[in-house]
């Protein structure tokens, strides 16, 4: 009788591994009887409210990687934001031109914003960031301070009845979070606060914009004065109406603009 060469499947399959020199890891686990070992490991990610002034950005379109730097209209550095966690990080400075002294009503059109290194040039704007990451809401007002005032003294110290406006507001963000309500300012009174936006709990985290008007409506005014031409964009979103019936003196008149940004109040 002839002996049979393999007397089982695990005999063969080890004498072939033998034979053939190496051994597979399926084919040793399916020997051995072995299990595949199993580990949990994990990976985390933190974040921490940050106070550290975030800087402008293009209010049309906005890049928190292509920051900023915006000039006030007579050449210079604005303000520095305020920094904190709930911060107004910019507000445009409002220049209204210079025109001969008229006897019927007016409305003078705000120069629109440029900035330090680059040609561009967009509509004024204010900029918001709120990284408290509690989803509280906030409000953002403004209040005139005074009225325009001669910047010297003269006879007509004061453009009585010039009301300043900040028309077709545009809320704008680099981020997906529920946007805050831009709202228009018409007529606005000096010494009385004014609301500009708000953001409802769950509303405005991160960077929010709200711009007054687009690029593709600024109006470029060509004027010379003492000989001397120049070109300047405005923008139609931003204006103040002077009466006719207010006397002036050939002098420059000048007001302040005060940003108030609160968090809404807790019902504890």
């Amino acid at each position: 009788m002839k002996k049979a060469l393999f007397t089982s499947l695990p005999a063969a399959v080890l004498l072939l591994t033998v034979l053939s020199g190496a051994t597979t890891a399926s084919a040793q686990d399916f020997i051995q009887g072995v299990q595949p070992a199993m580990y949990n490991s994990y990976g985390t990610v933190s974040f921490y409210e940050s106070d550290e002034p975030t800087p402008p950005v293009d209010p049309e379109n906005p890049d928190p990687n292509k920051p900023l730097k915006p000039m006030d209209p007579d050449g210079t550095n604005p303000n520095p934001g305020t920094g904190g966690t709930l911060s107004i990080d910019f507000a445009s400075s409002f220049d209204f031109g210079v025109h001969k002294i008229e006897n019927t009503n007016q409305i003078y059109l705000a120069q629109a914003q440029k900035y330090f290194d680059t040609s561009l040039i967009t509509p004024d704007f204010v900029q918001v960031t709120d990284s408290r990451g509690t989803l509280g809401g906030w409000v953002l007002k403004v209040k005139e301070n005074s009225q325009f005032r001669a910047v010297k003294n003269v006879e007509y110290n004061e453009l009585s009845g010039a009301a300043l406006s900040l028309t077709s507001p545009k809320v704008v963000s680099n981020n997906h979070d529920k946007a805050p309500t831009a709202h228009e300012v018409i007529n606005l009174v000096p010494g009385s606060e004014a609301l500009v936006m708000n953001a409802n709990p769950g509303e405005g985290a991160g960077t929010w914009i709200t711009r007054w008007g687009n690029s593709s409506d600024l109006n470029y005014e060509t004027t010379t004065i003492n000989g001397k031409t120049t070109t300047t964009p405005y923008t139609k979103a931003v204006t103040l109406s002077v009466p006719g019936a207010t006397p002036k003196d050939p002098v420059s008149y000048k007001t302040t603009l005060l940003w108030i940004l609160s968090d809404l109040p807790t019902n504890n």
